[in-house]
């Protein structure tokens, strides 16, 4: 611990680590003494009860008084929130937030956590009919999940506090970490698939699509690996490649959105619409809502429109063209390189290496970029804002990662220098994202120039004004942590490679190999960073991946049309069907990719989005609140 009050609070991630690990043996210490003998000491079972029923720490900046954080106390416990204040010193100012199971329960209802009834249909939490919603051998404790409770009690006290948070009182809210539970995360080698339910259960529905997400890739990629492989090895005409490639990227995309529903419907998450609540950042006039009557904030869309169409799509358009410039400056480069040092100089590398380079810079300054331009458009909700800032990005990424190879393949004509291009980029890309997955956070670490690799007491000053030490320590430790925003860059690096796997798979069959290697660590990676390295993120509610499935099908779409144009580049293609169609040889191009559109539509068609389990789901929640509300209209009527 930092001896000095008036230091910045440390951001060490060994200390946490320590404390973790040393907070958890006594816990399962604990745990084993309750199941064995029943009772433990009362110190040691309120030690446990206390932590355990912690769910969100509000941290004050040193600029907040104590009638502050007892003014934020008193307005929280209005909504029936239970709160423990920890003046520890000017600097440090913890307020804790626990609720009683009853007051969960009446909040889970107020916000239409849709759960699992007795019948097997989704149903909207009722707070009057707990006992629809107890399956076998489930207690009423475990009816919310981990990932739900703080997001109930921060739904209710955010916006009554906002004011202390705008003047600068309140520096920090955040749900603490369940250290038993993180345990479920750690690696297991003999775990063949990742625990998605219970990585649902404590990060949310949004975190949980992500990792399911990933494990479905990633194994969906075994595939085009294995074909790679027959492709080189067997040197398979490129028809048939074009053709593979259709059918595995329909095929992967459209069995994901029936993961996909099954996931949602068991979470509760598949009827969201555009009419759910408004994100945080939302800015507008308080009306009536036209729905419930409810006062809410509203934007006039007209003032969002101008913004994107006038200021956003510009800007951005500006950007693809800046980024198209740059990849053919870069040919002008080797060209001259060529010119001065040869064919055989290794300073030929150097370009393709360095525009390898500048475009992961380039994508981290626009995603900046499209953030900010995002922000400015006011989006109501969080799937909107998603949207939006998804579509911008997707755009530029385009053009930034692959118009070289569009340039060399459709210009130039060169297929041998495209396959070094394209190698090279993915090579370093997968590099640089390694990089940075493991790289941050070892930065994070060694950055501490005074980390002490031994937990430290309490100091007893301290100690007399701390109502649980346990608490203290571990909203010390992680009140440091990064903030984790959102999978907003883990879809957009999975996406990028997609992009690199499919759109030239005619000259890269290795491609899909390098990508399954990479995926089989980073997922890992992933799940550490996220138990380790960040704070416990808020859930986010969610029903699908969002604008990442559009941008995946466009990829899906614009790769069939690269490999056809592949294909029609190969001589033997060219003299074959200038024999048979002298007089319009390019139509057959355009019959050929128009064949393979059509069955990318047709088995669009025949694969359902939503599995037949899940539609009768639905229509039997539809069937049971129907014949609810006629047995609630019968009774009013006689009553």
């Amino acid at each position: 611990m930092s001896e000095d009050a008036k230091s910045p609070r440390t951001r060490n991630i060994i200390e946490n680590q320590l404390f973790r690990r040393q907070r958890s043996l006594k816990l399962e210490a604990l745990q084993r003494q309750r199941s064995q003998y029943g009772t433990i000491d009362d110190a040691d079972d309120d030690e446990a009860d206390t932590l355990d029923k912690t769910y969100i720490v509000i941290i004050f900046t040193e600029k907040a008084k104590l009638r502050h954080c007892q003014d934020v106390e008193k307005i929280i416990q209005e909504f029936g929130i239970q709160t423990t204040l920890d003046f520890v010193s000017k600097t440090e100012k913890y307020l804790y937030l626990s609720a009683t199971l009853d007051t969960l329960l009446r909040l889970a209802d107020a916000a239409e956590l849709e759960k699992m009834t007795t019948t097997g249909s989704i149903q909207k939490f009722n707070h009057g009919c707990v006992a629809d919603f107890l399956l076998p051998g489930m207690t009423k404790a475990e009816i919310l999940h981990y990932c739900e409770t703080p997001v109930l009690i921060k739904d209710v006290v955010e916006p009554p506090i906002r004011s202390y948070i705008q003047k600068g009182y309140i520096e920090d809210m955040f749900p603490l970490h369940d250290i038993l539970y993180l345990e479920r995360f750690n690696l297991n080698l003999k775990r063949t698939k990742l625990p998605i339910e219970e990585i649902r259960n404590y990060f949310g529905s949004g975190i949980g699509l992500y990792f399911g997400f990933i494990e479905f890739y990633t194994k969906a990629l075994v595939f085009p690996a294995i074909f790679g492989i027959l492709q080189c090895l067997l040197d398979l005409n490129l028809s048939l490649v074009c053709s593979f490639y259709v059918v595995w990227t329909t095929i992967f995309l459209e069995l994901w959105k029936r993961k996909c529903a099954g996931y949602s419907y068991r979470w509760g998450t598949i009827e969201m619409s555009s009419l759910d609540k408004p994100r945080a950042a939302y800015t507008g006039q308080l009306k009536p809502d036209p729905i419930t009557g409810k006062m809410t904030l509203h934007y006039p869309m007209r003032y969002t429109y101008l913004q994107m169409y006038c200021i956003s799509y510009p800007v951005v358009l500006g950007c693809v063209v800046a980024a198209a410039w740059f990849a053919l400056y870069q040919f002008q480069i080797e060209a001259e390189v060529l010119a001065d040092f040869g064919a055989d100089s290794w300073l030929l590398y150097v370009p393709v290496i360095v525009q390898s380079v500048l475009i992961a810079i380039f994508s981290w300054a626009y995603e900046k970029l499209a953030t900010f331009l995002t922000n400015l458009e006011n989006h109501r909700t969080r799937s909107q804002y998603e949207r939006h800032r998804v579509n911008k990005l997707m755009l530029f990424e385009i053009v930034n990662n692959f118009f070289s190879q569009f340039y060399i393949a459709f210009v130039l004509q060169d297929l041998k220098q495209l396959k070094y291009q394209l190698m090279m980029q993915l090579l370093i890309f997968q590099l640089l994202c390694i990089a940075q997955e493991i790289g941050i956070p070892l930065m994070a670490v060694l950055r501490q120039k005074y980390a002490k690799y031994r937990h430290q007491e309490v100091d007893p000053e301290k100690l007399r004004t701390i109502t649980n030490k346990p608490r203290y320590e571990q909203s010390f430790y992680e009140s440091g942590l990064d903030a984790y925003h959102s999978t907003y860059e883990d879809y957009l690096q999975v996406c990028i490679q997609f992009g690199y796997v499919v759109l030239f798979a005619a000259v890269a069959p290795f491609a899909a190999i390098g990508a399954l290697i990479n995926n089989v660590f980073a997922v890992h990676i992933d799940m550490f960073k996220l138990c380790n390295i960040f704070k416990r993120p808020f859930a986010r509610r969610a029903k699908n991946i969002g604008a990442w499935q559009l941008a995946f099908e466009l990829l899906s779409v614009m790769s069939l049309l690269s490999n056809c144009g592949l294909l029609f580049l190969q001589p033997n293609v060219k003299q074959f069907f200038s024999h048979w169609l002298p007089s319009i040889p390019d139509l057959s191009f355009v019959i050929f990719e128009h064949l393979l559109l059509g069955l990318k539509f047709l088995i669009h068609k025949v694969i359902h989005e939503r599995p037949r389990w899940v539609r009768i789901g639905l229509l039997k929640a539809d069937f049971e609140t129907s014949q609810a509300l006629k047995k609630f209209k019968a009774a009013k009527k006689m009553s």
